[in-house]
């Protein structure tokens, strides 16, 4: 197998960094680490808090799927439906 192409980005103070050591820092996506390397230089804008209000969604938080349980009135439209 061949050697991973790991990105490192240098900062405007001299610091190099990687997206996942930003993700994992901040607590946010890898993805979203990789746009905030790419749009800015400046540790300061970089290595800022996630803000829920600018939207996205934090890291590891997806909603489990919820077993969808037919109501009497469904179940009775899906009988309908099958006998057409």
């Amino acid at each position: 197998m061949g050697k991973l192409r790991t990105l490192s980005y240098t900062l405007s103070d001299g610091q190099v960094v990687t997206t996942r050591e930003v993700a994992n820092k901040i607590g946010i996506t890898e993805s979203a680490a990789r746009n905030r390397l790419n749009r800015h230089k400046n540790p300061d804008k970089i290595f800022e808090p996630y803000n829920p209000k600018k939207g996205g969604k934090p890291r590891g938080d997806k909603k489990k799927c919820q077993d969808y349980k037919l109501t009497k009135d469904a179940e009775m439209l899906k009988l309908v439906l099958r006998t057409i």
